[in-house]
């Protein structure tokens, strides 16, 4: 429905309440035909213009209740105090009249010092009802209804349960999240991003910068071809730009898992059909989400506009159509909308059809709120002053890739207590539909005391500020991985990575390297050291292997031995602290040994058991070799 025609029906519902209040509670004055068509008319027209500008500049959805069409209690409002103000100083006279009236006896003359005033000939009644009764339409509808229906949808325990059972949550009997891939671990923060992609900005020679910016929020982190990147819309720098050039030249892609790797700058020069024709914010019906709602999609919520690249690099939008589903909130994912940047062509996707290359279309707001709700309600009743066996999300959603084709969003609970700094659980939500997994992780450091964990360690002696932590399941152990970075006034520098048990927050503890392979190397010898490496037997991830030694070498690490093993047949190194077996001291090459590691699919693995079976403690003594037999003494 176009919004023409949706202007058309708001200004007939507005004059239709209004001609009510004229006529019905008005009735006691004279109608004139001529007074009440050139009324009807003039307000008509006005309200037909302010409903249009309302649907072309608010984008109200027309959904929940009164179906999205309480948008127009603007016009009514306006359209009664109109009314009311048009006809405030005649009937003030008016008023003045019938105060001379008493004063003068109760005679009113036409002539002589008595008073002479008469009504004014614009004055009406009608008029002035109609604005009484549109006010009083508007507050019913804007007030009072709104306030009922919040009440009767939102508040006691059933409406309470109600919004805390919206998310489809799965409780996890184990208190193990899903193993990380060691290979995808994100090494670039937005401001990582942003930096990298403002120094590719002018690589073309065209001096883009002059006419068009990135915003350092407008990175999206996303899977393409099995690889994870940022991709960020060229803008417009000013109005001025906008109006002079119908798109922008194409987007920012920077390597997500790669500090050093170089920004690609995509634009018509390197690819055809890469120049953006639609963005959110720009000016008339460039704006993304106003073309959507002029294309027909008015029926609901258009939110969440993200750019994301298909396996071609080809650029799109997704906008999540949300449907409420208690009253004014619970939004409900209705339809996936996918739009060529491009083209501006739009298809209508229901969420367990969206193309396998889009990482997300739930909402990562609409996920916090979920979330709050279960916290709040799932284990606690609606009225709880005390605060007892409520949690709360800890922190945003944060785009998590366990497979690196199936992201999740991680969000940390915690108590509702302000002093709680540790969680409750850990929240796994799909990004695709509405189901959620929680697992039981409590006791993990959560909040501030994570980043001033990773800035206390004395490793970081440049004082690096940590750009972003994340939390993975690494070795089979919740770890928090952070980011460290040097500040510039376009973005930040990355310089380090660093690693540390998220049970055990301690500056000590953090494994602060330059290079991610060789954190995971120290967070593995770390881990074997503390003894906490995680069951072996329960981790599809532990291999166990048996083989010749064909080179082996002890080196010292941090006080600590550390033996490094080639064994026949392993592509990769394997290392043995020396706490595993009092063997290791003793092997030597050609012996056989065993044990057991988690893969991390890098060229160092740490072996978490280990045997030498090449030496038997558990046999008989054995005879020294090189000793000799005593002879019988001779007879003499």
């Amino acid at each position: 429905m176009g919004i023409f025609l949706l202007a058309l029906i708001g200004a007939i519902v507005v004059m239709v309440i209004l001609t009510i209040g004229r006529l019905v509670f008005g009735r006691s004055e004279t109608f004139d035909r001529r007074k009440f068509v050139r009324w009807f008319i003039g307000y008509f027209i006005f309200n037909y213009l302010f409903s249009l500008f309302i649907l072309y500049s608010s984008l109200p959805a027309l959904t929940g209740p009164f179906g999205g069409w309480q948008w127009l209690t603007w016009p009514l409002i306006f359209s009664s105090v109109g009314n009311l103000f048009a006809f405030a100083r005649p009937a003030m006279g008016v008023l003045e009249d019938a105060a001379a009236i008493s004063q003068g006896g109760g005679r009113l003359r036409s002539t002589g010092s008595t008073v002479s005033r008469s009504v004014p000939a614009n004055y009406s009644r009608g008029v002035v009802a109609a604005g009484i009764f549109g006010l009083v339409v508007a507050g019913m509808v804007g007030i009072v209804a709104p306030l009922l229906i919040t009440i009767f949808t939102t508040w006691f325990d059933v409406n309470a349960k109600a919004l805390a059972a919206i998310p489809n949550v799965k409780v996890q009997a184990l208190p193990k999240l899903p193993p990380t891939d060691a290979n995808h671990i994100v090494l670039v923060s937005k401001s990582v991003a942003a930096y990298k992609g403002q120094q590719v900005l002018g690589s073309n020679g065209q001096n883009l910068g002059s006419a068009y910016s990135l915003g350092p929020d407008s990175y999206t982190l996303q899977s393409v071809k099995g690889h994870l990147y940022y991709v960020c819309p060229l803008s417009y720098n000013n109005i001025f730009v906008n109006l002079s050039n119908p798109t922008t030249p194409g987007f920012v892609v920077v390597d997500a898992e790669d500090p050093q790797a170089v920004p690609q700058l995509r634009t018509e020069q390197t690819q055809a059909g890469t120049s953006l024709a639609y963005l959110p914010g720009a000016l008339l019906n460039q704006d993304l989400l106003r073309h959507v709602y002029l294309s027909g999609y008015s029926y609901g919520r258009l939110l969440d506009p993200t750019l994301e690249v298909d396996d071609n690099f080809h650029p799109y939008w997704t906008v999540s159509l949300m449907q409420p589903i208690r009253g004014y909130v619970g939004n409900d994912l209705s339809e996936v909308l996918i739009v060529d940047a491009h083209t501006g062509v739009i298809k209508k996707y229901s969420p367990q059809n969206v193309p396998a290359w889009v990482d997300r279309v739930m909402p990562a707001d609409t996920v916090t709120q979920y979330l709050q709700w279960w916290g709040l309600y799932h284990s606690a009743p609606w009225f709880n002053p005390s605060g007892l066996g409520q949690q709360s999300p800890a922190g945003d959603p944060e785009l998590l890739y366990n497979s690196v084709d199936e992201p999740v969003w991680l969000v940390a609970m915690t108590s509702s207590s302000s002093n709680d700094n540790s969680s409750t659980g850990v929240f796994l939500f799909n990004t695709h539909k509405n189901e959620a997994s929680f697992y039981p992780l409590a006791g993990l450091g959560i909040g501030d005391n994570v980043v001033r964990t990773f800035q206390s360690t004395r490793a970081n002696i440049r004082n690096y500020n940590v750009a972003s932590v994340q939390l993975y399941q690494i070795y089979d152990t919740p770890t928090w991985v952070a980011i460290y970075v040097q500040n510039t006034n376009s973005g930040d520098i990355y310089q380090a990575v660093g690693m540390v048990d998220a049970r055990n927050l301690n500056g000590g503890n953090v494994q602060f390297e330059a290079s991610l392979s060789q954190a995971f190397q120290d967070y593995q010898q770390w881990l074997t050291q503390l003894g906490s490496g995680g069951n072996t037997s329960a981790n599809p991830n532990v291999q166990t292997i048996t083989g010749k030694v064909q080179r082996v070498s002890a080196v010292q690490q941090g006080g600590n031995t550390i033996y490094y093993l080639q064994i026949a047949g392993q592509k990769a190194i394997f290392t043995a602290n020396l706490s595993l077996s009092p063997k290791l001291p003793l092997v030597q090459t050609g012996d056989t040994v065993t044990g057991t590691y988690q893969s991390s699919g890098g060229a160092v693995e740490n072996f978490k058991t280990f045997d030498n079976l090449s030496i038997n403690l558990g046999g008989g003594t054995p005879v020294p070799t090189g000793t000799s037999t005593p002879s019988k003494t001779p007879t003499p």
